[in-house]
């Protein structure tokens, strides 16, 4: 009994990029390994997409900027370049680290947006028991 109950625990400790629900108000498919998601003319973009350090979402530059959302390790991001604003999150899974992103495309900085961004993220997070991690801000 106590072997089948480590080995319960174990798979479900053990999550896969590839098996993380997704809000459903999101349909789509992934793409290149990543998760592009697109809703009803490709916005929102639901993305989870490995982190790249050099691409940093949560750092301000000329380009980006980002700050902090009520909610604790998610931010709001607005590209000036690209026209993009929504929220972001770092998670880990199997010691790998991942962005989960929720953009519009858009120049205006529309608070609806940002607050339906994060609550996508929310599901997210609920849907797969999910814990983001605290980014490094720079």
């Amino acid at each position: 009994m106590i072997i089948l109950l480590l080995a319960t625990s174990f798979v479900f400790a053990s999550k896969n990029i590839s098996d993380l629900n997704i809000p459903s108000d999101f349909s789509g498919q992934r793409k290149d390994g990543n998760y592009f998601i697109p809703k009803a003319y490709d916005n929102p973009r639901f993305i989870i997409a490995e982190f790249n350090e050099s691409d940093n979402l949560f750092k301000n530059s000329s380009i980006h900027e980002a700050w902090p959302t009520n909610e604790t390790n998610i931010l709001y991001f607005f590209n000036n370049q690209a026209s993009d604003l929504g929220a972001v999150e770092l998670i880990e899974i199997d010691g790998k680290k991942y962005t989960v992103t929720v953009l519009y495309a858009t120049t205006v900085k529309d608070k609806d947006y940002m607050k339906k961004a994060v609550n996508y993220i929310l599901e997210f997070n609920k849907l797969n028991n999910i814990t983001p991690i605290t980014p490094k801000l720079k």
